[in-house]
């Protein structure tokens, strides 16, 4: 059954939904069919050549429509389920079937407001308005046709009731279709806004304020998932500390705004120098974690050389015509099969107060397990 749906609908789930709709309609249409041709049979005793090309004709419509969408060629259309135009269709085929029916026509009359119903998750309040005109207009002029050229069966009093009927009734579906369109599009916007607040509360979850690096949380987060795929693929991985030398004085010289601007540039900075593939996370206050997916130690150490040396040759412009250089020290250590996150990490802070312990300015590392730290000036 599975698989006689997806050919009848296709798998692409918008598309999935027009054909629905339009499936529901030809099945409507369908229905009509043989009530009408009872209606003529029990009103004239047989069935004509023009019931059989209504027949054709109103069937033929809604499988060609069904053809449009389910071909794509729908999609270049500014409503690609068509709804409009199938309710149009709909519309002429009731008036016509309508001047065929006879003394049952007015079955007619809620086969039309069904119809009608279809637009009412569909139309715009305009095309709601105009499409209960055209049918207002159209059904009119049969009215009045057949009242003219067959009086004995359309009596012109009974089609002047019927036509009063619908003057009442087409504006009142209309007006509910526009209501509805109305609820829809506020319904939308109000989607759109809880989507544009989700994604702000996840930016805001995920991200350091200061310097739009991922923040603490965030960078857990990925560390556990490179931990995951490391175990899975025995990939290695490596992770940096970082720290800015001295940076207190840098608040107390120039201020806390102008602290805050040299954690951005440094930030800016420190993401120019890494590679695409690699994370710059705000640890928390001056220090910062760099996280080197499927990296082993010799690579890892040339990307944190080559970060340190441009921080260092960088002079930082505060915009108070008193530029700074900043300087980072670093701790750098790879992922060691079996331990924690949290024993790699306690290690690269090791070794990042090594690096400070000697002078800072440099890049402290640890080789191979048990190894002393090797300094990188």
């Amino acid at each position: 059954m599975q698989r006689l749906a997806d050919l009848w609908l296709g798998t692409d789930p918008a598309q999935r939904l027009r054909l629905r709709q339009t499936s529901l309609a030809m099945a409507l249409m369908g229905l009509c069919a043989p009530v009408l041709h009872y209606c003529v049979e029990v009103a004239q005793g047989e069935r004509g050549l023009a019931l059989w090309t209504w027949t054709v004709l109103s069937v033929g419509g809604m499988v060609l429509v069904y053809a449009c969408i389910r071909s794509g060629w729908s999609c270049g259309l500014r409503d690609p389920s068509m709804t409009a135009w199938q309710i149009a269709f709909a519309i002429t085929s009731a008036a016509f079937g309508y001047a065929l029916a006879g003394p049952m026509r007015g079955a007619v009359f809620p086969v039309l407001t069904l119809i009608l119903m279809f637009g009412m998750f569909q139309l715009r309040p305009r095309a709601a308005y105009a499409l209960s005109l055209f049918a207002l207009v159209l059904f009119g002029a049969v009215m009045a046709s057949m009242a003219l050229r067959q009086p004995a069966h359309f009596p012109p009093e009974v089609e002047i009731g019927h036509f009063l009927m619908l003057a009442c009734m087409l504006p009142a579906v209309a007006v509910l279709t526009a209501r509805m369109s109305r609820i829809r599009q506020r319904l939308s916007q109000q989607r759109q806004e809880l989507a544009r607040a989700l994604a702000q509360l996840q930016v805001i979850a995920t991200r350091d304020e200061l310097t739009g690096l991922p923040n603490r949380r965030q960078m857990q987060a990925l560390m556990d998932q490179e931990l995951l795929r490391s175990q899975r693929h025995r990939h290695d991985f490596c992770i940096a500390v970082l720290d800015l030398d001295h940076f207190k004085q840098v608040n107390d010289t120039h201020g806390h705004a102008a602290g805050d601007e040299a954690l951005r540039r440094f930030a800016a900075a420190a993401q120019a120098a890494l590679r695409a593939t690699d994370v710059l996370a705000r640890w928390g206050g001056e220090e910062f974690l760099v996280l080197l997916p499927d990296t082993g130690m010799p690579l890892a150490r040339a990307g944190m050389e080559r970060l340190r040396e441009q921080i260092a040759a960088l002079p930082i412009d505060l915009g108070n015509g008193r530029p700074v250089t900043l300087t980072v020290s670093i701790g750098l250590t790879g992922y060691r099969r079996g331990e924690t996150l949290a024993q790699t990490l306690a290690r690269a802070d090791q070794w990042l107060y090594q690096a400070k312990a000697e002078g800072r300015n440099r890049t402290c590392i640890d080789a191979d397990p048990g190894a002393a730290p090797m300094r990188v000036a």
